[in-house]
């Protein structure tokens, strides 16, 4: 059951004030989550991001894909979570524009598609061109389930999560403070929505 939620004024049009609605999301291990859109009435602009029922500590979560059943594992990700694969050289670190999901490890690879597809079109060499299309021939080998890869979610409020039914398959590990510190976290007007939107929640 969603609700309206409190107001934020827009981060792109300053104009008007962002229309926020709630959702309560349950999720084993996690028990709850709030998954929350907002939207901007006059520019149209849209956001969705997570943030957890309870406090927790930031976190890293790693999984070894190696085979193709791990491929439909949940994956959480707020607009706060850092997205490694080291054996690609790929790290997606959040943005203003980052959205938080509920996919699965597929979905990841999915999701990270497009990007890589605007880094090759946009590239400035042959060599990077190159690298770019190696990279995707990768990703899709990867997809298909054909290619090993190790995916690492860090997350400095720990809500981002890799979430099979067996915990035995990841690794988690509560982030020192030093490391958190390291890891850019979501905007502060996201912050600001979260902490109202929880507020409103009780």
């Amino acid at each position: 059951m969603s609700e309206d939620g409190p107001k934020i004024r827009c981060p792109v049009c300053n104009n008007s004030e962002l229309n926020i609605k709630a959702m309560m999301y349950s999720v084993p291990y996690f028990n709850e989550l709030v998954f929350f859109t907002m939207a901007c009435p006059q520019c149209n602009f849209k956001h969705n991001d997570i943030f957890s029922a309870e406090q927790r500590r930031p976190a890293r979560w790693t999984l070894r894909v190696d085979d193709e059943t791990k491929m439909s594992i949940r994956v959480v990700r707020s607009s706060s979570g850092t997205i490694r694969i080291p054996e690609f050289g790929i790290d997606i670190e959040p943005g203003p524009a980052a959205d938080g999901f509920i996919t699965n490890v597929e979905g990841v690879l999915l999701r990270i598609k497009p990007v890589l597809q605007m880094a090759i079109n946009f590239a400035e060499t042959d060599e990077q061109r190159h690298h770019g299309e190696h990279l995707m021939e990768e990703l899709d080998l990867a997809i298909e389930g054909r290619r090993a890869f190790t995916l690492i979610i860090e997350d400095p409020v720990g809500v981002s999560a890799i979430l099979p039914d067996d915990l035995t398959l990841v690794t988690h590990e509560e982030l020192t403070d030093e490391e958190a510190a390291g890891l850019r976290g979501a905007p502060m007007w996201i912050d600001a929505a979260r902490r109202e939107v929880w507020k409103r929640k009780g």
